[in-house]
C-alpha cells in the first residue's frame, strides 16, 4: 500500500473514532434523558393517581377510574395498580394482560424505594407513597413510543451522519495526503534523473522547512560528499597510476638500453645500480600509497591503542636518519609531568609514518638537510612541531601542498611524489587531531600537529 493509501484510511480511521465517539455519546445521552423523562411522567402519573384516590374523600374507585381513561395526558399503554399496606389492590388501571406484582416487590419498594425494570418495550415504576395514616405502594407502567420513535429517528440521522462524515472524510484525507506527499512526488522525481556519471545534479529542497525539505537537503549533502570522493578517487588514481609509470618506464628504459649491446661490468653495475634505487623509490610509493589508503579507513580507528609519542620521535628520527646519511634531525622535548601527558589514543605504525613524513620533507627542502623537531604538552593536547630553514612556501600554496600528488613550484630537483603531507594530515585527522602550517619565503617553514590525549 503506498503511503498516500496509508495516510487517508489513518485519517478515516481517527476521524470515524471521533465521529464514532461524538454519535455515541449524543445517543447514549439522548436515551438517558428519554429514560429519565419517561420516569417522571410516569412518577407524576402515579402521585396524581394516587393523591385522587387516597386523600381526596369524594374521590371513589369508580369516579377515578373514569377520570383517568379521559385523562389528555395518560401515557401509550398505560397502567396504573395502588396496594395498601398489606398488599391489597386498591386500584387497577390499564391492561389486563400484565405481569403480576409479587409481595416480594412490593416488600422491597418499601425497603429501599423506587424500583424500574423493563419489561420488553414497556417500563414498569414501582415507588411507595405514604400517607398519613397508612402506607401505599404504586405501580406504573407504560411504553415510551413517542420517545423511542424519536430515538430511533435520531440514531438514524446519526448512521446518516457517520457515513457522510466518512465520505468526506475520505475525499479530504486523499487531497490532503496528496498536496501533503507532493514534495516527496517531486524528489522521487529527481531522484530518477540520477546516474552515476553525473553527480552535479541536485534536488529541489523547496521553499519550506519541514522534514521533506530536510530529507532533500541532506541527500544533496551527500550528493555533494560522493562527488568529491569520486573526484579525490579519480585524482588519486591517474596521479597514482601517472607517479608508478614513471620509475617503471626508467627501469624498463634502461634495461633495454643495457641489454642493446654487450657493456664492461662496470657499465652493468652502474645500471643496476640506478635500477635498484628506482625499485626503492617504487617500493616507497607502494608502501606511501598503502599507508594512505589505511588512513582513509574509518575502521582503523577501532584498533587505537595509548601511545607515547616521545618514543614515536625518536623511531622517526631513526628512520630518516637511516633513509639518507646526510639529513640530520635535531629534537628538544618539553617538561612533562607525567607519563599521561605523553600518551596519545591511536596507531604507533600510522603515527610514526606520520612523524617520519614530516622530518622527511623537513630535511628535503632545508639547505643543511637538518629538520628541527620539538615535542611539547599544551593542556590537553600533544603538540609536535617540524621547522625548516629551506625557501619556504608561498601563500598561494600553502593550502595546496596538503592536496595528494601536488608539489610546490620551488622544490626544485628534490625527489618526491607529493604524497607525505597529504598522508600526514589525513592520520592527524584520524586521530581528532589537525596539521597547521606557517612559512614565509626565504624564512623557512614550520608544521604542528596538535593531536588530543589519551582518556
Amino acid at each position: 500500500m503506498t503511503i498516500r493509501g496509508r495516510l487517508t484510511l489513518q485519517f478515516m480511521l481517527v476521524a470515524s473514532l471521533v465521529l464514532g465517539g461524538m454519535s455515541a455519546s449524543i445517543y447514549l445521552l439522548s436515551a438517558y434523558y428519554r429514560q429519565q423523562e419517561f420516569e417522571g411522567r410516569m412518577r407524576d402519573r402515579g402521585i396524581n393517581a394516587a393523591t385522587l384516590l387516597i386523600q381526596v374523600e369524594e374521590v371513589t374507585e369508580d369516579l377515578l377510574l373514569r377520570i383517568e381513561r379521559d385523562n389528555p395526558v395518560r401515557l401509550p399503554e398505560e397502567a396504573i395498580r395502588i396496594f395498601d399496606h398489606n398488599g391489597d389492590l386498591l386500584f387497577h388501571l390499564g391492561d389486563e394482560g400484565l405481569a403480576p406484582i409479587t409481595q416480594e416487590l412490593l416488600d422491597r419498594v418499601r425497603l429501599e424505594g423506587e424500583q424500574l425494570m423493563a419489561l420488553g418495550l414497556r417500563e414498569q415504576l414501582s415507588f411507595p407513597f405514604n400517607d398519613r395514616y397508612d402506607r401505599f405502594v404504586v405501580v406504573v407502567s407504560g411504553n415510551d413510543i413517542f420517545g423511542r420513535s424519536k430515538l430511533r429517528n435520531l440514531a438514524q440521522v446519526l448512521v446518516a451522519t457517520f457515513l457522510a462524515g466518512l465520505l468526506l472524510t475520505f475525499l479530504a484525507g486523499r487531497l490532503y495526503a496528496q498536496r501533503a506527499l507532493l514534495p516527496l512526488q517531486r524528489l522521487v522525481t529527481d531522484l530518477r534523473r540520477f546516474n552515476a556519471q553525473d553527480l552535479t545534479m541536485r534536488v529541489h529542497t523547496g521553499n519550506t522547512k519541514d522534514e521533506i525539505a530536510e530529507v532533500a537537503a541532506t541527500f544533496n549533502d551527500l550528493l555533494a560528499r560522493l562527488q568529491d570522493a569520486f573526484t579525490v578517487q579519480k585524482n588519486f588514481i591517474a596521479n597514482a597510476s601517472h607517479e608508478m609509470r614513471t620509475p617503471l618506464t626508467t627501469i624498463s628504459g634502461q634495461l633495454e638500453v643495457l641489454l642493446l649491446n654487450p657493456r664492461e661490468s662496470e657499465d652493468y653495475r652502474a645500471a643496476l645500480s640506478s635500477v635498484v634505487e628506482d625499485m626503492h623509490a617504487l617500493n616507497r610509493l607502494a608502501d606511501r600509497l598503502l599507508l594512505l589508503a589505511q588512513a582513509e579507513n574509518s575502521t582503523t580507528a577501532s584498533t587505537f591503542q595509548p601511545v607515547r609519542m616521545d618514543e614515536v620521535l625518536w623511531q622517526a628520527r631513526q628512520e630518516v636518519l637511516k633513509a639518507d646519511k646526510r639529513n640530520a634531525v635535531e629534537v628538544a622535548i618539553g617538561e612533562f609531568e607525567e607519563e599521561a601527558d605523553l600518551l596519545v589514543s591511536g596507531n604507533e605504525t600510522l603515527l610514526r609514518s606520520m612523524t617520519v613524513n614530516l622530518i622527511e620533507n623537513a630535511c628535503k627542502y632545508s639547505p643543511d638537510r637538518t629538520a628541527r623537531v620539538s615535542l611539547a604538552c599544551n593542556g590537553a593536547q600533544v603538540g609536535i612541531a617540524v621547522a625548516n630553514r629551506g625557501p619556504g612556501i608561498g601563500p598561494a600554496e600553502q593550502e595546496r601542498v596538503f592536496e595528494p600528488f601536488y608539489r610546490a613550484n620551488n622544490t626544485g630537483r628534490a625527489k618526491g611524489h607529493g604524497i607525505g603531507l597529504s598522508l600526514a594530515r589525513r592520520i592527524a585527522e584520524l586521530h581528532g587531531g589537525r596539521v597547521s602550517l606557517w612559512s614565509e619565503p626565504d624564512a623557512g617553514a614550520r608544521f604542528t600537529v596538535r593531536l588530543p590525549k589519551a582518556d
